[in-house]
């Protein structure tokens, strides 16, 4: 798991920008495409949204990311979504993987390489809660199913026959429990249950 100092992780969210801004800098390359489709797909369910709505913790997000990258198109239209599913709770910016940053860049490798994307949940106070990077389980299950034998691929993210797969909200549903996750671990913190007499 990449790991930043929480002083890093504050200057750097600070240096960020929130969703649009950081898709329309990619306009100009021709980048913003597959965001604009990701994001139409990614509208969330109800039973997704009451989930989202029912946070009561402030979070910070801040994804690592690249306008070009398809993976971070998916994890990012998906990430925005869920946070406007409830502004007053998620803060989600985004930062291009790029030189200027490379102080970041360097402490977020993972397996040894430079990956996008790499998301740090983080406290309202921007103590770092946990991090995640690179693809999600269901895509690297699609990718091992091409690229391993047929014998060892068999058995991965097996579903029910005839169960319905939409790789798409796959993603969704995945980041999701990201953020669920989270807003738990901030919600259950003794040092945060303290701080706001609950």
């Amino acid at each position: 798991m990449p790991t930043a100092d929480p002083e890093l992780l504050r200057a750097m969210f600070d240096q960020a920008a929130p969703y649009e801004a950081f898709v329309s800098a990619g306009e100009a390359h021709g980048h913003r495409p597959p965001w604009d489709q990701r994001y139409g797909q990614l509208e969330l369910s109800e039973a997704q949204t009451n989930v989202v709505a029912g946070f009561t913790r402030k979070m910070h997000v801040l994804t690592l990311t690249g306008t070009w990258c398809g993976d971070c198109a998916l994890q990012g239209a998906a990430a925005q979504r869920i946070a406007e599913a409830n502004p007053d709770c998620i803060d989600l910016r985004f930062l291009l993987r790029d030189e200027q940053y490379a102080e970041l860049v360097v402490k977020s490798q993972i397996n040894g390489g430079f990956r996008v994307p790499v998301t740090w949940w983080l406290a309202e106070d921007f103590a770092p809660v946990f991090s995640f990077g690179d693809r999600t389980l269901s895509r690297y299950r699609s990718m091992a199913r091409k690229a391993l034998p047929p014998e060892e691929a068999a058995g991965l993210g097996l579903r029910e026959p005839g169960q319905a797969f939409d790789p798409v909200r796959a993603v969704l549903d995945e980041m999701l429990a990201q953020f669920e996750r989270a807003h738990l671990v901030l919600r259950l913190s003794k040092r945060l249950r303290e701080l706001h007499g609950d």
